[in-house]
């Protein structure tokens, strides 16, 4: 075995990762290798010292019993959030319904008066005015249901929900 693949495989080897064989070829290795045989010794000191210092740390009493509940805590305020939502969802989702069916119905009504209006004044004009004048009035009639269309789609954009629950 040489210098590289015994580096690469000494975590392996101290973490008793490694099967009977390899573990015999890294030992056979750090007989002929002194600089592998230190970095193996360097390398056990310090993962000692790193288990004496993590033990060394006092552990708080009843740490694990806090997290243990902690973690069901947690998971008994999910579950009744998640419920919690999902029945306000279906509270909410019914009058929500409601009302936009209603505001929409209520918008589509008035368009539809608007135009029967217009499409009943301009038959009124054919029969008094002359052609040119109509023409423009129905140009400026389109205009104004196209404008009046797009102030009801900024209205309704606009339309904050907590308006409607306060």
């Amino acid at each position: 075995m040489e210098c590289l693949q015994c580096m690469e495989r000494i975590s392996e080897y101290l973490d008793h990762e490694l099967s009977m064989t390899e573990c015999e070829d890294i030992e056979d290795h750090f007989v002929e290798c002194s600089d592998c045989l230190n970095l193996k010794n360097e390398l056990n000191t310090l993962c000692e010292a790193t288990r004496l210092s993590i033990e060394s740390i006092p552990v708080p009493l009843g740490l694990t019993d806090k997290i243990i509940l902690s973690i069901q805590a947690e998971k008994q305020r999910t579950s009744k959030n998640q419920w919690l939502t999902a029945i306000f969802l279906l509270l909410l989702s019914s009058p929500l319904l409601l009302l936009l069916t209603r505001a929409f119905s209520r918008v589509f009504y008035l368009l539809y008066v608007i135009g029967t209006a217009i499409g009943r004044s301009l038959m009124t004009l054919f029969s008094v005015v002359s052609p040119w004048f109509i023409l423009s009035l129905g140009i400026f009639s389109v205009i104004v249901v196209i404008t009046s269309a797009f102030v009801i789609k900024k209205l309704i954009h606009d339309f904050q929900l907590n308006e409607v629950f306060q």
